[in-house]
């Protein structure tokens, strides 16, 4: 046994022994809405699948069929031996993690979820448990993550970690692979024992790299929650970071959904918290014959519907294999980026729509005594707002700050909703116009019990 792998194997040691200390008393809701509430404010995220799927940057299969640029292992339907040789290639010199940073910020995003290793089993972590990982395989030596660690807390971002269950390079995971059943048999395999290297690499991730605000879970759906022990998995996780919010993909709740690629028709029941994922083209990974690329209106009249069924927004990019965003990426980040700072208010800390139907096409958030009105196209009749039965102190445009004159149309009679009529601003922003209603008390609306949809 070298001293590195028994180095390991105390590492381990103690990683699983401190794992069977993590218990968590039951949690009331007003605990939940404190750890949850800078989530639940921030709305926008940016979601990063980076790995060595990169070098290649296919998203195409055997027969050439589209496919995700991260699977590349499985659509090739390759040997772990062959696609181990990536490692080798994966020198990304141009990473700037001030860059990167700095992109999520002035795009409105307040954090980070990164792919610290994904189905592939590669991490982009210096790992002790393994050799498979940036710092020992690959050229680039460095740990990319403990940089963004670094610029998350001076830029104030909240750094999160996407952490596959799945993992097709480890000895011990199964189900093996179709294509592979012979040349990996599955002798002497134990997923047990693979669940203990996991939870000592998500030991080190949650004590190597500061405060992480999510552990993001993916790759849990071939196997139920007791046979991945996740129940015990996350109470690892808590007695660690008590503050941490998790997903549902280790096949418990948890504390929020995981929408992908989809926007909800609604709210979810019971204020359930959830938020999307969703690719800027069609794949997650860099793929260099995927150019697919979702307009800025697009993606930003998502997020808004998103904020408006009271969700939040991750919204994906692939880094290419040298470290950089493509420049179709940086192009609309750009542009969402310049809405946000005029516009972020009404995304930041707002609350889902009161309303069933809007006579107008956008959406509405709500914050406060604030009602705040995206308008997608200006209507050619005007701009009128019906089922508001609190009064408008005042209103205006959030780009310019332009105050704009509100008129009471009509009411229904015996207290019913009211129907105000908004006037044009002067500039309307292509993207979205918003408009603020100050309200001269809380916020009432006929239709409030069937929220959400707009």
């Amino acid at each position: 046994m070298t001293l590195k792998t028994l180095a390991r194997t105390i590492t381990l040691m103690v990683f699983v022994a401190a794992g069977l200390a993590g218990q968590t008393a039951p949690e009331t809701p007003e605990q939940f809405a404190r750890r949850t509430q800078w989530w639940r404010e921030a709305k926008f995220g940016m979601f990063i699948h980076w790995g060595l799927y990169a070098v290649p940057a296919d998203a195409t299969d055997l027969q050439g069929k589209k496919g995700n640029a991260e699977w590349y292992f499985s659509n090739k339907q390759m040997q772990v031996k062959d696609y181990e040789k990536f490692a080798a290639q994966f020198d990304p010199v141009k990473f700037d993690a001030a860059k990167w940073v700095k992109a999520a910020r002035d795009t409105g995003m307040k954090y980070i979820v990164i792919t610290s290793k994904h189905h592939d089993g590669f991490c982009m972590f210096d790992s002790k448990l393994t050799d498979y990982c940036i710092t020992e395989a690959t050229p680039f030596k460095r740990d990319p993550m403990k940089e963004l660690a670094a610029e998350c807390r001076r830029q104030g971002i909240k750094l999160c970690f996407y952490h596959s269950i799945m993992d097709w390079h480890h000895p011990d995971y199964v189900p093996r692979r179709e294509w592979e059943k012979e040349t990996r048999p599955v002798a002497g395999a134990d997923l047990n024992r693979y669940l203990e290297y996991m939870k000592g690499q998500l030991r080190e991730l949650l004590t190597n790299y500061g405060p992480i605000g999510i552990l993001w879970f993916d790759g849990g759906w071939e196997h139920k929650a007791d046979e991945l022990h996740s129940r015990e998995v996350n109470a690892m996780i808590r007695s660690v970071q008590p503050g941490i919010i998790i997903n549902d993909r280790n096949q418990l709740p948890e504390d929020y959904a995981t929408p992908e690629q989809e926007i909800p028709a609604d709210a979810l029941p019971g204020e359930r918290l959830w938020e999307t994922c969703m690719t800027i083209n069609d794949t997650w990974g860099y793929a260099k014959n995927d150019t697919n690329w979702k307009s800025s209106e697009d993606l930003l009249r998502k997020l808004i519907d998103i904020a408006s069924k009271g969700g939040n927004f991750l919204l994906n990019v692939g880094p290419t294999a040298e470290g950089e965003f493509p420049q179709a990426i940086n192009q609309r980040l750009a542009r969402i980026g310049e809405w946000m700072k005029v516009n972020g208010e009404s995304i930041y800390g707002t609350t889902r729509s009161p309303f069933h139907k809007l006579p107008f096409n956008g959406r509405a958030t709500t914050k406060g005594n604030s009602l705040y009105l995206h308008v997608f196209e200006w209507p050619s009749e005007g701009l009128t707002l019906s089922g508001l039965q609190t009064t408008v102190a005042s209103a205006r445009a959030l780009d310019g700050n332009e105050k704009l004159k509100v008129t009471r149309m009509a009411a229904s009679p015996a207290g019913g909703p009211e129907i105000f009529h908004i006037s044009k601003p002067t500039k309307l922003d292509p993207l979205a116009t918003v408009i603020e209603l100050r309200l001269a008390g809380p916020l009432k609306v006929v239709d409030s019990a069937a929220p959400g949809k707009p």
